[in-house]
């Protein structure tokens, strides 16, 4: 009975010593796969440290550009689009409200034709009437391009640039506005500089810029309306052929606008005064209305072109 007692524990601990050796074999492979785990790590940390090198790079050219990137929309290009939108419902759908259009100005331009007085001021508010009946006869409702702003103003109508006028330092230290922008979100410097918004002029150097508010870091915006081709066709029954057909081309225009402290404003052509504001809006609205025959079916085309009328009276850029 001893004897095979002590078979038993001897067999039991071979068979223990089997398991034994077993668990240092698994942990012998577990010591390799440990070798790789370590390697893998190592794998990691240098591709860690190779990313963090890249983005420290990114940056760096980042700041060297001053913070300029192209592919970050504009982050006020909604505010820029309700300017837009009130300037033109004021301009072509708001009887009486000429001197609000002046608002939507930035000061220099707000203070030099704000206080002009139509003396026939009756001639354009019939023209607006005429532009309201003949807008809802075709579209079924009154001209509201602020209601739908979102939809009709979007990348498809214009570019929105916005940044900051830069800074630069004269020998003695001191602060001036450069014509390099800075910060420059939603398309290149060189898009934004295309309306000329960040160009210094004589008021500049003075305590914020002047009333013209161009002073480093103010925040500026062009918005670069597209060109598009437009064709008209009109019926003249005693011309040989009885119709005649038009293609008008309308290139980019470029809207300069400036931040101030009642939102984003436009800057006008400081040659654009009250009575010019007046003739250029009467003008713009009558070729607008008379051409309804050839409106869009889409009604957000339709404002499209409504606003790029306004913005050519603003600019001076139409006939």
């Amino acid at each position: 009975m001893r004897r095979n007692t002590t078979c038993l524990i001897a067999a039991a601990a071979m068979t223990i010593g089997g398991f034994a050796f077993v668990t240092n074999t698994q942990a012998a492979d577990n010591t390799n796969n440990g070798t790789v785990t370590h390697t893998e790590t190592k794998t990691t940390e240098t591709n860690a440290n190779a990313n963090t090198s890249a983005n420290a790079t990114a940056n760096a050219n980042a700041n060297n550009n001053n913070g300029n990137n192209a592919n970050v929309p504009a982050p006020d290009a909604d505010d820029i689009r309700q300017t837009l939108a009130k300037v033109t419902d004021y301009a072509f759908a708001k009887k009486g409200d000429f001197k609000d259009v002046a608002d939507y100005f930035v000061d220099a331009d707000r203070n030099r034709i704000g206080s002009y007085k139509p003396s026939d001021e009756g001639k354009l508010d019939g023209r607006i009437a005429e532009f309201q009946k003949d807008w809802k006869a075709k579209y079924n409702e009154d001209f509201d391009l602020s209601k739908v702003r979102k939809d009709a103003l979007g990348d498809q109508f214009a570019q929105i640039v916005q940044g900051e006028i830069g800074e630069a330092r004269t020998a003695g230290g001191k602060e001036m506005p450069s014509a390099e922008p800075q910060n420059v979100k939603g398309g290149t410097p060189q898009d934004l500089k295309n309306s000329g918004v960040n160009q210094p002029d004589a008021n500049s150097n003075k305590h914020f810029g002047g009333d013209t508010n161009r002073e480093p870091g103010r925040d500026i915006a062009t918005v670069l309306v597209k060109g598009s081709a437009q064709a008209s066709a009109s019926v003249q029954p005693n011309q040989n052929p009885p119709v005649s057909a038009n293609m008008e081309m309308n290139k980019q225009l470029s809207v300069p606008m400036i931040h101030e402290a009642g939102g984003w404003k436009i800057d006008v052509p400081d040659t654009l005064d009250g009575p010019k504001l007046q003739t250029n809006l009467l003008n713009q609205l009558t070729k607008f209305d008379e051409d309804r025959a050839n409106w869009p079916a889409d009604k957000n085309q339709a404002y499209q072109e409504a606003t790029r009328h306004v913005l050519e009276a603003l600019m001076e850029t139409g006939a």
